[in-house]
């Protein structure tokens, strides 16, 4: 056998062992939970929503399920089973649509079935009359689908098994808190006027002239495709439903814009069609004007602290904040006023 030839075995036999390697490390840790629970010993990095969402959806041991945008990644999931005694799933996307909460509810159902005792869905209105198929991000087909095929782009993944199997070991001190994933970086001394002003600049004031009645077209149209059918087929899981309570900035945008009427009928709308459904319950926060217009809840004009999440838990618990037909025209009426009436000069921008 000539030298080149054997350079050449050698040089094949050592690429495919080096494939295999690499392919049977990923299977092992499986850091996107693709194929198995998460070892105990391994200190896993949790930080990939859209590619560890679906792993994590089907694989983890869990009872409820936390869904929304980045206004649900500072809640703390053992509080759910402090206050309720469930064992929930954080599976956010940030910018979520409504297709992203019915991508990862098909697997979940899918997964787990009717022993899904809670759904906690958080809603935001600015997101649910886009197109019923559009995704804040474009999902990884690998990930979501059931062919083993083509797994083969995660099991032979470069950056998966530098950042996720090998740099965890290197350096631990990025181990995630299981009951913490996705949570903002922001610290304690982050959530204060002055870190708000950072990050905001009041909205242009130019009216909204596209009428109520188209917005709440779309919200039809994406319930009706992404989240009223997994509330008609699993009648035996409750649907907490609650929209996150964004700061008085949120309400001063919407004043500048004439948006506030036409967002008080999207959440009397949206509100009226979930409570169609004894399986659904739906919580306002927004008229809480103790919350909202204290900024050292906010770290943002929009993103609230851990401690209002916990308060929200704390809610959806004892059923304070709870919004029935009986009481939705007032609790409407209060954060209309709210909006249109506060004064906006008393903030120092």
């Amino acid at each position: 056998m000539s030298k080149k030839k054997r350079f050449l075995i050698i040089l094949i036999a050592v690429t495919v062992a080096g494939l295999l390697l690499t392919a049977g490390l990923i299977a092992y840790v499986d850091p996107f939970f693709h194929y198995h629970k998460p070892l105990t010993w391994y200190p896993y990095v949790v930080d990939d929503q859209v590619d560890m969402n679906p792993g994590l959806a089907r694989n983890i041991d869990y009872d409820s399920v936390l869904l929304g945008s980045s206004m649900t990644v500072s809640f703390d999931t053992s509080r759910f089973y402090d206050d309720m005694g469930l064992i929930t799933q954080k599976l956010s996307y940030n910018g979520a649509y409504p297709k992203d909460q019915s991508n990862i509810m098909e697997i979940i159902f899918d997964a787990k079935g009717d022993s899904v005792k809670r759904v906690f869905l958080g809603i935001d209105e600015l997101n649910y009359s886009c197109d019923i198929n559009q995704t804040k991000y474009p999902i990884t087909d690998y990930l979501y689908d059931k062919n083993p095929v083509n797994d083969v782009k995660y099991l032979l993944n470069k950056d998966v098994l530098l950042d996720y199997v090998i740099r965890p070991v290197l350096d631990k001190k990025d181990k995630s808190d299981w009951n913490m994933i996705y949570k903002m970086w922001w610290q304690p001394m982050h959530y204060n006027l002055a870190n708000v002003r950072l990050y905001y600049t009041p909205a242009e004031e130019i009216a909204d002239t596209t009428p109520a009645e188209e917005y709440i077209a779309g919200i039809e149209a994406n319930f009706s495709a992404n989240i009223i059918p997994y509330i008609e087929a699993h009648p035996e899981t409750e649907f907490t439903i609650f929209y996150p309570p964004y700061s008085i900035l949120y309400w001063y945008d919407a004043k500048r814009q004439d948006k506030i009427d036409t967002i008080v009928k999207k959440y009397d709308y949206m509100t009226r069609r979930l409570l169609e459904y004894d399986n659904v319950e739906v919580f306002f926060f927004q008229n809480q004007e103790d919350i909202i217009c204290n900024f050292d809840n906010y770290a943002d004009h929009t993103h609230y602290s851990p401690e209002i999440c916990n308060y929200m838990v704390d809610c959806m618990a004892d059923g304070t904040r709870r919004v029935t037909l009986d009481n939705l025209e007032e609790e409407l009426e209060l954060l209309s006023n709210l909006a249109k009436f506060y004064d906006y000069d008393s903030i120092d921008l």
